[in-house]
């Protein structure tokens, strides 16, 4: 299987590539080698290497930056990826593209199913559901995977910022009111193979199993460091930012076990994993 993947040089991008099976013939591609927005490039690309399937990790991920470039936003995550599934579909490839938990308004009381009526709160999730709705429109094969909330050894996290600021002993403070699932790069990719051989179309969520506030991750991490009593929680509003968050945008990832054969890690074991890495 020749397998073409874009975004390569990104958090996720470099564990997909870290993890392809041995059967798969790679070409990887960072932004720097192969722009995504760059069309006429992706196009002969795609004629040089005749992929069977095209794994889109290219996005614009800038969450809060995003509501003060939101044509920057929309020109990578929706419109790129319209014209990379025409470009898939004429050249015979199923595409895998990757969206979030963002598209979601986060009012929900219980986990969001694929077919969760859709209705994004921030710049960053409009973009992330123009591309869903591009690339479904332009006809390819095609594979969604929502996650959310993911990190990696590779690239700006989350935890990665709370395991450095645990290690330098900075007082922290973080929102407690916001829930999520973490998900960590290298569970997520190793998922995302099983996906593709399995012949995965459509939309599934995917993430590490069980639930957790941004401040039980920090908990988790400072905790780990020797340093709990350096973190206190907040709320939402004592932390303003450009960007609206979901309160609660927590996917249900019953339909991705199925096809997996069960559930990815708990965050928790995920996160063990993370900081006993070289990050």
């Amino acid at each position: 299987m020749r397998v073409m993947v874009l975004g390569a040089g990104g958090m996720l991008g470099h564990d997909l590539v870290a993890t392809a099976p041995p059967e798969v013939t790679l070409f990887a591609f960072s932004r720097t080698q192969l722009d995504i927005t760059h069309s006429d490039a992706v196009a002969a690309t795609l004629g040089d290497v005749r992929p069977d399937v095209v794994i889109n990790a290219a996005a614009y991920t800038a969450v809060d930056r995003a509501e003060s470039e939101v044509a920057a936003s929309l020109r990578v995550n929706g419109a790129a990826v319209g014209a990379l599934g025409r470009m898939a579909r004429a050249a015979g490839a199923r595409v895998i593209h990757f969206s979030t938990d963002y598209v979601f308004d986060g009012q929900a009381t219980r986990p969001y199913r694929e077919d969760s009526p859709t209705d994004p709160v921030n710049a960053y999730g409009t973009s992330k559901l123009a591309g869903e709705t591009a690339l479904r429109a332009s006809g390819p094969e095609h594979l969604v995977v929502r996650t959310q909330w993911l990190f990696g050894v590779h690239g700006k996290s989350f935890p990665r910022t709370m395991w450095e600021r645990a290690r330098a002993g900075l007082a922290t403070r973080v929102v407690r009111d916001q829930t999520g699932r973490p998900t960590y790069a290298p569970d997520l990719a190793a998922a995302v193979w099983t996906l593709i051989r399995q012949g995965a179309c459509g939309v599934l969520h995917v993430a590490n199993q069980g639930e957790a506030t941004w401040f039980d991750v920090a908990a988790h991490i400072f905790g780990r460091v020797g340093k709990p009593d350096l973190l206190t929680p907040c709320v939402t509003a004592d932390y303003p930012t450009p960007a609206r968050r979901p309160r609660y945008s927590v996917l249900d990832t019953t339909r991705a076990e199925q096809v997996l054969g069960g559930p990815l890690a708990a965050w928790e074991d995920a996160m063990d994993r993370f900081l006993s890495s070289p990050i």
